[in-house]
């Protein structure tokens, strides 16, 4: 919520107080009040960047995905990731020169909405363990997972049973 709100106040304020022009041959002009308290709203949101988004795909892929295969789900995180950082970068000079202002806007909005939106539909992890993940993502239903850790423990009780009953026979 933040991100978003720290755009919308550098969109309106882009759009109320632009930076003055630069006349090429003269030194530029010192940044006006509303340019420092833009840059001055990018830096909290950095802040708000570092505490929600930027770090939440890391901690998610790393939580959702089953022992055997998180290497492959951080690997494609990852490199979703990078390809979506990659695309951003390079259109969004085009879109500056389009929108102005507005692009503070269109974030903002975005931000907001994938927030509604993945509340929605991510499930939340915290709390749960690893082996309810599955169960969390509809692999397996949970009377399924019951029946396999019962069984797991029988065959675990078997083999133990049987260990101590050979080393018994062999005293």
């Amino acid at each position: 919520m933040g991100m978003g709100t720290m755009f919308y106040i550098i969109g309106a304020l882009l759009k109320t107080h632009p930076p003055p022009p630069v006349v090429q041959g003269q030194p530029p002009p010192n940044p006006p009040p509303a340019s420092k308290a833009m840059a001055g709203l990018l830096y909290i949101y950095v802040c708000f960047y570092s505490m929600g988004w930027g770090p939440l795909p890391w901690v998610y892929v790393s939580d959702i995905f089953p022992t055997r295969t998180r290497h492959y789900g951080l690997a494609l995180a990852s490199s979703s990731q990078w390809l979506w950082n990659f695309v951003v970068a390079k259109v969004t000079p085009q879109i500056v020169r389009n929108l102005g202002w507005k692009i503070f806007i269109m974030f903002a909005t975005v931000n907001i909405g994938a927030m509604g939106l993945f509340s929605l539909v991510i499930p939340e992890t915290k709390g749960r363990s690893l082996e309810e993940m599955d169960i969390i993502f509809g692999a397996i239903s949970a009377d399924q997972r019951q029946a396999d850790i019962e069984k797991q423990a029988r065959v675990t009780e078997t083999h133990e049973k049987h260990s101590s009953e050979q080393s018994i026979d062999r005293k």
